[in-house]
């Protein structure tokens, strides 16, 4: 089967498909995208078999979800890109993982985790490999973050490519624009090329300048805080509260003046903050309400999605958060002002009638703009991204579940308890641990092969803040819990085996420091 000619085929029971392999118990069959499935190939999928996106299966294999030899029973999971020989056999209940190797003739009777060689009867792993197809050497057996991708993000990327024009502007920018603001309940949305970008954009439609004064926290990524500086104006950080981990709405009363013009707070790590009361804040002393909801799309309180409470709000698409372009950003409001405000600005402050490229027009340029767009070819793969948004967030939630359900007897983690109808897409998962238990924590974990990360070491510590620009902040929360928190491993396809061991390995080391 060539992959440039793959169509998904026809599967009926018991009947050699086009490609001359049989399933039996059809439906509870999985199969992904430009999967490859050799000649002869038997699948008896009575307990589901998960074939995934890229799989190559070469001929002769049986791949068993029921055992009548021993009465095993289980599903079985061949993960993205993973490629098996001919005549081999794989037994119910078995997951191999993500681009692994299994040789001819090979009998495999046990998971088989992500990047290995195996062959053998029974399999056994020869070598590991680097990861393949992400462009940077794979070192961790479980990274902070994977990138959840399919076959419709490729097709959608290389339609735009095979175009042949359209690659900068296009339609594909507009229909990602309507789709977030559809998703997120807002009346416009308008993308750009980052986050940064969207977040510096919006300061300038919303005339933040000069002598302005803008309150955001300083657990923050560092762009938050930067924006402000772009405009002229000044970032005077807040302190946070302990439940969301967001502005603490009492310390934001504290630091409001007369030179305040907005506020910017931060959803953090998925979980929305306490939001309403800082709204409420807003409008009593008239300020703008920018929402930097970076990591946090999807996330709502009731039936309210962050993003729809301020005057306008942040979004971003970098590759670790819960869909990616790989890099691009958003801005989504209700005000149609602001949205003409913003068009300006990312595209050279060009009054557009018609597609720049497209039109022999000539356009005016009537104020001062950047050039922050999102190409076309981007906006395709988010277009892609959307439509599985909710599916990546639920298999978030899942994994946390089950994460959570592991570590909640350990007295030395402590894990963030949002309000009841706060609801958490979990773009990062992160937990309290002792401040002087968190160095050694990472570095163990490290040499299992685990990547942790400190999200956020406070930005008004940095050197840039501290000596360069003299700041000199008491942030009692802030500075406590940037000393606590620690950042694990969160993506939609961890597995439990992986779940397991980043679980015991956590207990593991609690148990030697008691």
């Amino acid at each position: 089967m060539r992959f440039k000619d793959w169509k998904s085929p026809k599967i009926e029971e018991r009947t050699l498909t086009k490609y001359n392999w049989v399933v039996q118990h059809k439906d509870k069959l999985e199969l992904g995208y430009k999967t490859d499935i050799g000649t002869f190939t038997y699948i008896n999928a009575k307990n589901g078999v998960v074939i995934e996106d890229y799989v190559q299966i070469g001929s002769h294999c049986s791949i068993y979800s029921v055992s009548t030899i021993d009465n095993k029973e289980g599903e079985v999971i061949l993960k993205k890109n993973c490629r098996i020989g001919s005549h081999s056999v794989v037994m119910p209940g078995v997951t191999i993982g993500e681009n692994s190797i299994v040789g001819a003739f090979s009998f495999v009777n046990k998971n088989l985790p992500a990047n290995v060689i195996a062959f053998g009867m029974p399999v056994k792993i020869v070598k590991g490999l680097k990861e393949i197809g992400r462009g940077n050497k794979m070192t961790w057996k479980i990274p902070l973050f994977k990138i959840y991708w399919d076959g419709e993000d490729v097709e959608a990327v290389t339609e735009s490519i095979r175009s042949g024009m359209n690659w900068a502007t296009g339609p594909n920018v507009a229909k990602f624009e309507e789709s977030i603001a559809s998703y997120v309940g807002t009346e416009y949305a308008i993308t750009f090329n980052s986050g940064t970008s969207a977040l510096h954009a919006a300061l300038l439609a919303h005339e933040v300048q000069r002598g302005d004064e803008v309150i955001v926290p300083s657990f923050t990524f560092i762009a938050t805080a930067n924006a402000p500086l772009f405009v002229g104006a000044k970032p005077v950080f807040a302190d946070i509260e302990e439940e969301t981990f967001g502005l603490d709405p009492e310390d934001v009363k504290e630091k409001i003046t007369e030179n305040t013009k907005a506020i910017i707070p931060v959803h953090y790590g998925g979980c929305p903050c306490k939001i309403r009361a800082l709204k409420e804040i807003a409008e009593d002393h008239n300020l703008i309400l920018i929402e930097d909801a970076a990591e946090s799309l999807g996330a709502r309180i009731g039936d309210k999605k962050v993003g729809t409470f301020g005057d306008s709000a942040l979004l971003s698409f970098c590759q670790n958060k819960i869909i990616t372009t790989g890099e691009g950003g958003a801005i989504v409001t209700g005000s149609r002002e602001l949205y003409e405000k913003l068009k300006l600005l990312r595209s050279h402050g060009r009054l557009e009638t018609q597609d720049y490229f497209s039109s022999s027009e000539i356009m005016d340029y009537i104020t001062l703009g950047y050039n922050f767009r999102m190409s076309n070819l981007t906006a395709a793969l988010g277009i892609a991204q959307l439509r599985k948004a909710d599916r990546i967030i639920e298999m978030r939630r899942k994994n946390i579940e089950y994460l959570i359900m592991g570590l909640k007897d350990t007295r030395e983690i402590t894990i963030q308890k949002p309000p009841k109808d706060y609801y958490n897409v979990y773009q990062m998962f992160t937990i309290r641990v002792s401040a002087n238990s968190r160095k050694e924590l990472v570095k163990y974990l490290a040499d299992k092969g685990v990547m942790t990360k400190v999200y956020f070491m406070p930005v008004h510590l940095t050197h840039f803040y501290k000596n360069e620009l003299g700041y000199t902040c008491k942030l009692p929360v802030t500075e406590k819990l940037s000393k606590q928190v620690l950042t694990l491993p969160m993506y939609p396809t961890l597995t439990k085996e992986e779940m397991d061991y980043m679980v015991e390995e956590i207990k593991n080391f609690c148990e030697v420091i008691r």
